[in-house]
């Protein structure tokens, strides 16, 4: 994908571990309903602990379509201004969708993972790549000090159902490929994967 340079400077404030960790699972806890889900608690004892789990259903205020339509629209938004397809689409799904916390260590994650990762346009495209970390955070193995916990089951079946939309789209997830799928318009990429990932984890999570 093509790479901008963004010559402002932003200043962000890192939380400390624990603060962060708390206020991650809070931010999704609340959303959370099913069997042993409180509303209002976190998702976990654990804050550490992945908010959505395999059963887990999300009460979603609002109409599901226009979140979904708004995650399109940031990912185009955010890319045409920002560039950085991995960091803009990781924004845009932030953003849009409410049960996603704005972790600025996240977000800053993806800095390198533009343009093919390399950048060279032959590896994954960075909104792949990007959506691929919001189903990971959402879902995937935590660690707890020296202990690796829970699966990746889900995290992969995830993002094997993103993958399907690329293999539909355009044949591949590698960079160049899905640039020339949208005529080198990189803002079209990074909004189509927004929506089809926000698609994805509200079908999953919180349909009916």
């Amino acid at each position: 994908m093509t790479i901008r340079r963004d010559q402002r400077r932003h200043r962000l404030a890192v939380p400390t571990r624990r603060g962060f960790l708390a206020g991650a699972a809070g931010t999704a806890g609340w959303l959370l309903a099913g069997p042993g889900a409180v509303a209002g608690a976190p998702a976990s004892a654990d804050p550490a602990e992945p908010a959505l789990k395999k059963g887990s259903h999300l009460r979603i205020d609002g109409d599901p379509q226009a979140i979904i339509q708004k995650a399109y629209d940031l990912g185009r938004k955010y890319e045409g201004t920002y560039g950085n397809c991995c960091q803009c689409t990781l924004a845009a799904l932030q953003d849009a969708l409410p049960f996603v916390p704005k972790d600025p260590n996240l977000f800053r994650a993806g800095c390198g993972l533009d343009g093919g990762s390399t950048p060279v346009g032959v590896q994954n495209c960075g909104s792949f790549t990007g959506s691929a970390m919001i189903m990971g955070y959402l879902t995937g193995r935590w660690r707890n000090e020296d202990r690796f916990i829970g699966g990746t089951g889900l995290a992969h079946h995830l993002t094997h159902r993103l993958y399907a939309r690329y293999k539909e789209h355009y044949g591949t997830v590698l960079c160049r490929d899905v640039s020339k799928g949208v005529g080198g318009n990189c803002p079209e990429a990074v909004g189509r994967a927004a929506r089809w990932t926000a698609e994805i984890l509200i079908e999953t999570f919180a349909s009916a």
